[in-house]
């Protein structure tokens, strides 16, 4: 696969991640596998809220605000596409440094992330 297939394919996840964000799914509706089903009360908790929950921690005043929240998205679409038994792996958050890193380095996915943070720091506020 090329370089740009690859970044292709990775905006792609990201801009449905968002869309799914942006148009929370129905009640009712089935779980995707964009979906967390995280119970730590015995109820399903969504995706979009884990991330929510997570970028509402971060500090209104850092600085890196921006790239600590795609980071959190970042992390929490890898975990729900990789599988969760990765959180505890210190190889995990090495694998999603150079996933960013990476990402960063192509303009097209630059505006896929950008888009994510500013949709994600809209929504915590």
């Amino acid at each position: 696969m090329s370089r740009i297939d690859s970044a292709g394919r990775i905006a792609e996840i990201i801009r449905r991640q968002v869309d799914a964000l942006r148009d929370p799914a129905p009640r009712g509706a089935s779980r995707t596998a964009g979906q967390s089903s995280r119970s730590a009360a015995g109820g399903a908790v969504s995706l979009g809220a884990v991330i929510a929950r997570r970028v509402q921690a971060i500090d209104p005043d850092d600085p890196e605000r921006r790239r600590k929240a795609f980071r959190v998205f970042l992390e929490s679409v890898l975990l729900a596409e990789l599988g969760e038994a990765l959180i505890n792996d210190a190889g995990f958050y090495q694998l999603v440094d150079q996933v960013q890193t990476r990402m960063q380095a192509d303009a097209d996915l630059v505006r896929a992330m950008d888009e994510a943070a500013e949709l994600l720091l809209a929504r915590t506020n």
